[in-house]
C-alpha cells in the first residue's frame, strides 16, 4: 500500500470518526438543557400566573392533580388556567400537569394495580388536561415502596406512551424522581427510560427531621463525614448506578431553605425543622442573621447573632454553581421548587440567575414543532453490555427504516434492519458476540430524520 493511500484511509476513518461524533452529538445539543418550574396551585393568589417570568423557563409543571384509588383525578380546585396555557404556548413553552406530589400519592397504588382504575386515569387524564392544552404529565409518585408497584408503575407509563402516540406523539411523560436508593430501588429505570423524556431528580431535602442532625438543604458535594447526600451523589447514583443517560437526567434547585435549632452545621438539633422560601430567608441577612459560604458543599447558610439557629438554603451564587455543574456533566437540565418562592419586591433573583446561566444553551421547543429527539428516542440497554443489549426507539408513523452498526473507525459494521415498521416504540435485541469488546455507533435512518447513539460492548 503505497504512503498516499495510508494517508487517504488515515483521513477517511478520522472524518468517519468525526461525522458519527458530530451526529450524535448534535442530537444531544439539539435538545438544549430545560429548565422546568414548578407552579404551585395553592400560590396562585400571591403569586399569579402572570408574575411568571417565562424568558427563564422552557417548561412550567402546574402543580398538583392527583390520581384517587379508582383513577379518577382530583385537584386543588381548577387547574384549567386558559390563560396561563396561552401564554405559555405563545411564548414557545410548554405546560404539563404534575400528578401525585407529596401527600397526595396515596391513591397511585391501588389505581395502577388495576388495568380498569389505569384506563379511567388516563381517559380523564386526556379529558381534562390534555385537551385543554397542557403539553403532557408529570408523574410525582412519592413513593413506589414494592415489586408490585415498581412493575405497575411501568404498565401505567407504558399505557400513557401508547395513549399520547395516538393522539400526538410530541406530549411529554416526565418523572419527579429520588435522590438515591432508598427509594430509588422502586423504578425500573431501564424499562422507564424509553418511555420517559426526562427525570426530575429532587436534589433538596437532604437534610430535616429525618436526618438526625442538622446539614444542608440541597448541597452540591457531600463532606467526608455525612451519608445524607449531595447533588453529586444523586448523579452518580442515577447515571452511574441505575444507568441512566445523561441527557434524561435534571437536578432539583430549591428556592427555599431549612431551619434548625442548631448552633453549626452537623449538630443534633431540638424541636421541629422549618422550611421558608428564599424571599424570607433573603430578608434576615443583616438583621440578626450572618451570612456563611461553606467551601465544602458549595452553598451558603446562615447563624442567628445568638448562635442558636442554622438556616441552611441557596442563593445567586450556589445556583449559577448547580447551573454550572448541569452544564460541565452534560445533564439534561434542571427542576425548579417552586416558582415564586424567591419573589423580591422586583425581581426574582434565583429564577433570574438560573435564566441566565442557560441563556446560551435553552432548549426551544415551540408549542408546534414536532421535535424528533422526543419522538425517535435511539437508545439501547444495558449500556454498557456484555454478550447483547436491547435497541429501543420510536417511529412517529409508519415507513422503512434502516438500522446500521459502525465501529469506532467509522467502518459499517452491518444492517441489523432494513425494513417497514409500524408507527409506535419497538425493540430490537442485538447479540454482538461475535464483535470485540470496544465502542459502537448505531444509525437509525428514518424518511426525515437520522439518530445515532452510542454503544459500549464489554468482555
Amino acid at each position: 500500500m503505497t504512503l498516499k493511500r495510508v494517508m487517504y484511509r488515515i483521513i477517511f476513518t478520522l472524518c468517519c470518526i468525526i461525522l458519527l461524533t458530530i451526529s450524535f452529538n448534535l442530537h444531544q445539543i439539539s435538545a438544549g438543557q430545560v429548565v422546568v418550574g414548578y407552579y404551585p396551585a395553592w400560590n396562585r393568589y400571591e403569586y399569579p400566573a402572570e408574575y411568571i417570568a417565562t424568558t427563564h423557563l422552557t417548561h412550567v409543571c402546574h402543580a398538583f392533580a392527583w390520581p384517587e384509588i379508582d383513577g379518577s383525578i382530583s385537584t386543588y380546585g381548577t387547574l384549567d388556567y386558559p390563560d396561563l396555557i396561552k401564554e405559555l404556548h405563545e411564548d414557545n413553552k410548554k405546560i404539563l400537569i404534575s400528578m401525585g406530589g407529596w401527600g397526595n400519592s396515596y391513591g397511585f397504588s391501588q389505581m395502577a394495580n388495576d388495568p380498569a382504575s389505569r384506563r379511567r386515569f388516563i381517559q380523564e387524564l386526556i379529558d381534562h388536561y390534555i385537551n385543554a392544552g397542557y403539553d403532557g404529565i408529570d408523574i410525582d409518585w412519592e413513593h413506589p415502596s414494592s415489586v408490585t408497584e415498581r412493575n405497575n408503575l411501568n404498565l401505567l407509563i407504558y399505557e400513557i406512551r401508547q395513549e399520547f402516540n395516538s393522539i400526538k406523539p410530541s406530549l411529554l411523560i416526565t418523572m419527579a424522581v429520588s435522590a438515591g436508593s432508598w427509594s430509588g430501588q422502586w423504578y425500573d429505570y431501564t424499562f422507564l427510560k424509553t418511555y420517559v423524556d426526562w427525570f426530575g431528580c429532587m436534589t433538596y431535602d437532604f437534610h430535616g427531621e429525618w436526618s438526625g442532625h442538622s446539614g444542608h438543604n440541597a448541597p452540591l458535594y457531600s463532606p467526608g463525614n455525612d451519608q445524607c447526600g449531595s447533588v453529586e451523589t444523586a448523579r452518580d447514583y442515577l447515571i452511574r448506578t441505575r444507568g441512566l443517560p445523561e441527557n434524561k437526567v435534571l437536578i432539583g434547585i430549591p428556592f427555599y431553605g431549612k431551619a434548625f435549632n442548631a448552633n453549626r452545621l452537623y449538630a443534633p438539633f431540638t424541636g421541629s425543622v422549618t422550611s421558608y422560601s428564599y424571599t424570607y430567608i433573603h430578608g434576615l441577612i443583616g438583621n440578626g442573621w450572618t451570612r456563611y459560604w461553606d467551601d465544602v458543599s458549595q452553598v451558603p447558610f446562615l447563624l442567628n447573632n445568638s448562635m442558636t439557629k442554622l438556616i441552611t438554603y441557596d442563593d445567586t451564587m450556589s445556583v449559577r454553581l448547580k447551573c454550572e455543574y448541569v452544564l460541565e456533566n452534560d445533564l439534561r437540565g434542571v427542576i425548579i421548587w417552586a416558582l415564586g418562592q424567591d419573589l423580591l419586591t422586583f425581581t426574582q433573583p434565583l429564577l433570574e440567575t438560573v435564566g441566565k446561566s442557560f441563556e446560551n444553551s435553552m432548549a426551544v421547543d415551540t408549542y408546534d414543532n414536532e421535535n424528533t429527539s422526543f419522538k425517535i428516542n435511539l437508545s439501547n440497554y444495558p449500556n454498557p453490555f456484555n454478550s447483547s443489549t436491547m435497541i429501543a426507539f420510536f417511529i412517529p408513523h409508519g415507513q422503512r427504516i434502516k438500522l446500521e452498526i459502525f465501529d469506532i473507525n467509522g467502518r459499517n459494521m452491518g444492517t441489523l434492519i432494513d425494513s417497514y415498521y409500524d408507527q409506535g416504540y419497538h425493540e430490537f435485541r442485538f447479540d454482538a458476540k461475535h464483535l470485540p469488546a470496544g465502542v459502537y455507533f448505531t444509525r437509525l435512518i428514518l424518511s426525515n430524520c437520522i439518530e445515532v447513539n452510542k454503544l459500549i460492548h464489554l468482555k
